[in-house]
């Protein structure tokens, strides 16, 4: 549009600045959606990466042991084959002494040499199937002592709890002998379970040690101690039996078994029997694994050191 008049340059120059603007106001109009598309597609792509991202694997501590455990159950009429099992074992491991004393309260320790067992194999697999049809099996009810698998992080000398029956619900009588004579006790509400402790070493291998306890009776408050000082806490009463703690140096991928002599009988029985749903005895198998540790003797010679002193203790 031209306007005339004497001050035609004056107002031409005033629409033209307006026509500069609005024409930029269009452009700014029609990029601003683009902008949004833009930042949109950005933040999808900075805001939702790949969930194997976000699940990161946590750091591992210094001095941590990976323990991998499972409870495998026996019909009574498979005690033969469970014999012939130990065949495979080295009960070498641990001294003659330890072996007598743990022999002498039911109690047998050793490293498979080689794979699992055929008969060990084949009980897991046939409960593995029961666990899809059965379902006690399923719910973990059919028996006081379940068949999964467990992943303990341990770290050095740090007390883990390895539960192996964890609900009994009538009183359980054991008979130990210690320093030759026998004695019996009771235990109500009782649970049984091992204190499990690792301790690493800078060549892969780890030391393991089980000590047998049984926790029992009403919750009381206690005082525990540890590196950052002495805290209330509230538990049952433990029977710790010290002068049967198992310790077995392991490569990684070695399996440590544990169960009861055969027939079962003392603490052996109270550990590695169990009473099913349908109220018949079956036996129990324990198989622990070391699968990994952290401790190298280049890079953490302190370390080591730190638990090599405490194994000694």
């Amino acid at each position: 549009m031209y306007i005339q008049g004497k001050n035609d340059e004056r107002l031409r120059r005033p629409f033209g600045l307006q026509a500069t603007v609005y024409r930029s106001l269009l452009y700014s109009c029609a990029f601003v959606p683009l902008l949004l598309l833009a930042s949109c597609a950005r933040w999808s792509r900075e805001q939702a990466p790949e969930t194997s991202k976000l699940l990161a694997t946590p750091q591992k501590s210094l001095d941590s042991v990976l323990i991998e455990t499972v409870l495998v159950r026996f019909p009574t009429q498979e005690k033969d084959r469970l014999l012939e099992a130990w065949q495979t074992a080295d009960e070498t491991i641990l001294d003659i002494g330890l072996r007598q004393r743990l022999d002498r309260n039911g109690l047998r320790c050793g490293v498979l040499l080689g794979e699992i067992p055929k008969v060990i194999r084949d009980q897991m697999d046939r409960t593995s199937q029961e666990q899809k049809t059965n379902a006690l099996e399923h719910a973990g009810l059919a028996a006081d002592v379940d068949n999964k698998m467990r992943r303990l992080q341990c770290r050095a000398g740090r007390r883990k709890d390895l539960v192996v029956r964890p609900q009994i619900t009538e009183p359980l009588t054991v008979l130990c002998t210690v320093d030759g004579s026998v004695r019996g006790d009771t235990f109500q509400k009782p649970a049984v379970l091992f204190d499990l402790r690792a301790f690493p070493h800078g060549d892969q291998r780890a030391t393991v040690e089980l000590t047998p306890e049984i926790e029992h009776g009403e919750l009381r408050q206690s005082y525990v101690s540890s590196e950052f000082g002495v805290r209330p806490e509230m538990r049952r009463p433990r029977q710790s039996w010290k002068d049967l703690t198992i310790a077995a140096k392991l490569e990684p991928g070695q399996i440590l078994m544990l169960s009861a002599t055969l027939p079962p009988k003392a603490l052996g029985s109270a550990f590695f029997t169990t009473q099913t749903a349908e109220r018949s005895e079956e036996y129990v198998v324990l198989l622990l694994r070391v699968t990994e540790t952290q401790l190298d003797d280049l890079f953490a010679p302190e370390q080591i050191a730190q638990a090599d002193s405490m194994i000694e203790r």
